[in-house]
């Protein structure tokens, strides 16, 4: 076996924390992986794996291989991959991961459009509140809201939204008044629990920002959850005005406190593993998505 296919093995062992899983993705058998494995740490002089009967971690010496065997594995793909891009279509199953609600809106009205420019490509979604392992899942792009951690990844800015409080008039012609801020503290707020500080809500206070930290009696671990519970009148909600767009249109969501609140800005990125940032079908999904946020004036 090839030097790479040596390092691709390894990574995919530690990637998925044992011989099993590996094998399922490199396509052979348990048994093949574990000699594999032996045969490379024979011939390096040093032992890569811990091993127990239930799983397998990494050495010392075993994580600076995998750091530097992934770098090389990157610039690989990277390089077959431009040299492929130069002629190639895009076709083939693009995997993405998104949250729901946020930016989803936009990325799901498209679709068709997409589908008639690209009829060869298929798109599998993961969707989900939590932020996945990319590598380990075998994500193409992943669309992420918000500051993105430092990180391998090759990250495009695709639009800005701006967050606005709104309330489905139903919920708001039985609720406490609101007049204020501080008023909030009487109400149901509605927010994701997976996130830190969204119960923190930023408003005027003479020339600064002041945080009123909001509750309720309902709590939801998605953001698509809390949409829906908004439109149903159970709360007051906090969200980016492109997933409010359509419910302010037709009166289904009215906006509140607008004097007061602060609309801060947030980032929505596509982000890609190193080494798939010139596949075709990516660079197309990606291209795709920015012009649909520039049409839908998101930019």
């Amino acid at each position: 076996m090839r030097q790479p296919d040596e390092m691709l093995v390894m990574v995919r062992v530690a990637d998925r924390g044992g011989f099993t899983a590996a094998a399922e993705d490199v396509g052979l058998t348990p048994s093949a992986v574990a000699k594999l494995v032996s045969r490379l740490e024979q011939r390096l002089g040093v032992r890569l794996l811990n091993r127990t009967t239930r799983r397998v971690t990494l050495t010392a010496e075993g994580e600076r291989y995998v750091e530097r065997a992934r770098k090389i594995l990157a610039d690989i793909d990277e390089c077959e991959a431009d040299v492929i891009a130069q002629g190639a279509a895009p076709r083939g199953e693009l995997r993405v991961a998104c949250a729901t609600g946020v930016g989803f809106t936009t990325i799901v009205s498209a679709l068709p459009r997409f589908r008639e420019r690209y009829p060869d490509v298929r798109i599998e979604f993961a969707i989900g509140s939590r932020r996945i392992d990319l590598v380990e899942n075998q994500i193409d792009v992943a669309i992420r809201l918000g500051a993105l951690p430092d990180s391998s990844f090759v990250a495009r800015k695709l639009a800005t939204f701006r967050r606005i409080l709104c309330a489905a008039p139903a919920y708001l012609a039985k609720a406490p008044r609101l007049e204020a801020p501080d008023d909030l503290l009487e109400h149901e707020c509605l927010f994701a629990s997976t996130t830190a500080d969204l119960d923190l809500w930023p408003f005027k206070d003479g020339g600064r920002t002041r945080r009123i930290k909001v509750n309720s009696r309902y709590r939801f671990d998605d953001g698509m959850a809390c949409y829906l519970a908004s439109l149903a009148g159970v709360g007051i909600i906090r969200l980016s005005n492109e997933q409010a767009s359509r419910a302010l249109k037709v009166g289904r969501l009215v906006p509140v406190l607008e004097a007061d609140h602060v609309p801060e800005a947030v980032q929505l990125h596509a982000v890609v593993p190193q080494g798939r940032q010139n596949s075709p079908k990516v660079r197309a999904f990606i291209d795709f998505l920015a012009e649909a946020y520039e049409q839908e004036g998101w930019r």
